[in-house]
């Protein structure tokens, strides 16, 4: 996965909750918790695209301390920014499964 993938779907879903909150309200809390998530795995992947950007311009002077943040790098976008995806799907699946019972249900 990478970094523009990942700025394009939280531009998608932001547009799609934009959209869906306009008809329902709802829609915006029961996506923040996922959302904010989103939004931070998006803004860790483009701070670790510029630093793996510096790290590869300056390898030659440290190559265990650069060699270690592209090694992270590669962690993080290899490891941890493909959860964006699961995070969408649960994004995109509304406010309904959260209000599906009734306050008699409890």
């Amino acid at each position: 996965m990478q970094l523009l993938d990942a700025v394009e779907r939280l531009e998608s879903v932001s547009d799609w909750l934009i959209s869906r909150a306009a008809d329902d309200r709802r829609e915006v809390g029961a996506a923040s918790v996922e959302y904010l998530q989103l939004f931070g795995y998006t803004a860790y992947a483009w701070l670790w695209a510029r630093m793996a950007q510096v790290a590869a311009a300056r390898s030659g002077e440290d190559e265990a301390f650069y060699g270690a943040k592209l090694a992270t790098a590669a962690f993080f976008f290899g490891r941890l920014l493909p959860r964006t995806l699961a995070l969408e799907a649960a994004i995109r699946a509304g406010s309904e499964p959260l209000y599906g019972l009734s306050a008699e249900q409890f």
